[in-house]
């Protein structure tokens, strides 16, 4: 017989290293979910940006041919929607270049993202072009 009953449970030592892998687990699940999100901001804020885009060079067919000139624009901030806002999260630049040819017209349109941690305009954008021509009728 022994003289120690028999004690039955955890020591400290495995207590400490129970909890140390928990925190782990924890740790790489949260820094997962974070970049996952990061990721499917990201996905959607330039998915937003090439529709302002793609929707800027639609309204070009609202336009005259000789009109065209008048979309040009520098560094408009605008909204989810394309409309000009000043706290839009998008920046748009249309150049509209009539010396490619004769009768032919490139209109380039830029979608710039503003970054939403540093609430600037960088590195980050879309861009989308379409040539235009000049229908001649008699």
């Amino acid at each position: 017989m022994s003289l120690r009953p028999e004690i039955s449970g955890f020591t400290l030592a495995e207590a400490v290293i129970s909890v140390a892998l928990l925190l782990l687990v924890i740790g790489g699940s949260y820094t997962l979910v974070n970049r996952s999100q990061a990721l499917i901001y990201s996905a959607r804020n330039h998915y937003v940006a090439i529709n302002i885009a793609k929707s800027r060079l639609e309204r070009a067919r609202d336009f005259s041919y000789d009109q065209l000139i008048n979309l040009n624009e520098t560094n408009i901030v605008v909204n989810d929607n394309g409309v000009p806002a000043e706290g839009g999260y998008f920046r748009r630049s249309t150049t509209v270049n009539t010396n490619i040819l004769p009768g032919l017209t490139k209109i380039e349109v830029r979608a710039d993202i503003r970054n939403s941690k540093t609430l600037t305009f960088k590195d980050d954008y879309e861009s989308v072009a379409s040539l235009y021509t000049e229908y001649l009728t008699q």
